[in-house]
């Protein structure tokens, strides 16, 4: 088994290794050490995957979780809205608690034109950052947000604090953790100078030289880091270009139902709050 470098700073190709065929222990063991060290692992299948094969690689490198389809997989389809419209840079569910540790998508599913994903390395980004502004930024917490209601009308809005400079839980590396769709504002800063610093992160961060972007090829099972990796959908993939469809597989601590109820009880308890402060009489 080999690993081709994909960048600079992460992602690789699996090489000499049947997705098909039952893997060594030894196979395991040298495909989790390459999960950590390119955070990024591409497996060119050549032909679809059974769900329950997805989940079982996926399963390697985490915890598959049910995201509240009542199974381990769900697919992504141009046929709707989440998996046709653009998508901002962004790593699944860091407006909660509990981010997803890990994402698998594999290509049953391709437009004639093909398509795309793109990475970034959150680990590679914080690397690459001058001196003053690690320091800078080292103490300090963002807050990330996301009003699901846009996609679904009876989500929650959901809200959650992280370090911008996240050690990693499993490999200790500083991850530099914001993105461009749910960063909302960073504690102890105006909004002006919030967004001024934002924008400053954003333009390292997804600056072209950083980004991977990986072109679909039928049967390809792409699976990566979300606490270090981000990825995006740079265009709508409209279903009048051809059919569009990735069979996914999350890896997480908690099931995306339960982060649903864990934000609702933060929104009514919220909307308390800001109640008991309006009805407060002035000082």
């Amino acid at each position: 088994m080999q690993f081709r470098r994909l960048h600079e700073g992460f992602g690789a190709e699996v090489q000499g290794f049947d997705v098909l065929a039952p893997a060594a222990p030894q196979e395991i063991d040298a495909l989790r050490r390459a999960f950590e060290e390119h955070q990024l692992l591409v497996f060119r299948c050549g032909r679809p995957l059974a769900p329950e094969r997805q989940v079982e690689i996926a399963g390697w490198f985490g915890a598959p979780v049910d995201e509240g389809g009542g199974q381990l997989w769900t697919v992504l389809s141009n046929e709707d809205a989440a998996g046709s419209m653009r998508l901002p840079f962004h790593s699944d569910y860091t407006y909660t608690d509990y981010p997803a540790r890990g994402l698998s998508l594999h290509a049953i599913e391709l437009p004639s034109a093909g398509a795309s994903t793109s990475y970034v390395s959150g680990v590679h980004a914080w690397a690459k950052l001058r001196p003053q502004l690690k320091e800078r930024l080292a103490a300090m917490t963002l807050r990330h947000r996301y009003d699901s209601r846009t996609i679904v009308a009876d989500y929650p809005e959901f809200m959650a604090d992280h370090p911008v400079r996240l050690p990693h839980p499993r490999t200790g590396r500083p991850v530099l953790f914001v993105t461009e769709h749910h960063a909302h504002r960073i504690h102890g800063l105006g909004p002006a100078e919030s967004d001024a610093l934002l924008a400053e992160l954003f333009a390292h961060l997804y600056a072209p030289e950083n980004v991977y972007v990986h072109r679909w090829a039928p049967g390809d099972l792409v699976i990566w880091d979300n606490l270090a990796v981000q990825h995006a959908r740079t265009e709508e993939t409209p279903l009048a270009d051809g059919p569009r469809a990735l069979q996914r597989v999350a890896l997480s601590e908690v099931p995306y139902m339960e982060l649903v109820e864990r934000a609702r009880r933060s929104q009514a308890e919220r909307r308390a709050q800001a109640l008991l402060e309006a009805r407060a009489p002035a000082p």
